[in-house]
């Protein structure tokens, strides 16, 4: 009795986790239940991804967000800063926008040391790490894409936009 009471509460549990990955329900009109399922994923997934940026109340500049996550600009003047700031990014299976990001930032190290790195999956990427200002292209991958700025005792500004490259 004890065991068919734990293969139906099993069996329960598997259909609540599959309904809220799938959207609670396949909707025919748009997709079939892979599709559905694979979105549910894709969207708890960015659920978690959202609680790595750094909170807008302790970042150490002003953040205006563009059309999601990875996209909009923030400028930052820094005394001392010891720490990481996760800046822009997240995790998804596919971007709604694309997965074409243009960054242009403007980096000025006054004192300490600071990196402005790219973070794709388990790899990390340098930007820059001295006083300098360009623009590069990035293509996200499924999974993890941040950027971040690493700061050891820096002072200085950072100035950083990221759109996505076709407009």
């Amino acid at each position: 009795m004890m065991k068919k009471i734990k293969a139906i509460i099993s069996v329960l549990l598997v259909l609540s986790i599959v309904g809220c990955f799938s959207g609670c329900g396949s909707d025919h009109d748009n997709g079939s239940l892979k599709d559905n399922l694979i979105d549910g994923w894709d969207r708890w997934m960015q659920s978690f991804s959202k609680h790595a940026l750094t909170k807008e109340k302790d970042l150490q500049g002003k953040k205006d967000e563009g059309v999601d996550a990875y996209t909009g600009t923030y400028t930052a003047a820094y005394d001392r800063f010891n720490g990481k700031e996760f800046i822009f990014g997240g995790t998804a299976l596919n971007r709604e926008n694309g997965n074409q990001l243009q960054i242009t930032y403007k980096l000025t190290v006054e004192g300490g040391t600071a990196e402005l790195n790219w973070i794709a999956g388990s790899d990390e990427y340098s930007i820059s790490n001295i006083n300098s200002e360009d623009t590069k292209e990035y293509t996200i991958s499924s999974g993890d894409n941040y950027i971040v700025l690493k700061g050891d005792n820096f002072s200085g500004s950072l100035e950083l936009t990221v759109k996505d490259a076709k407009n």
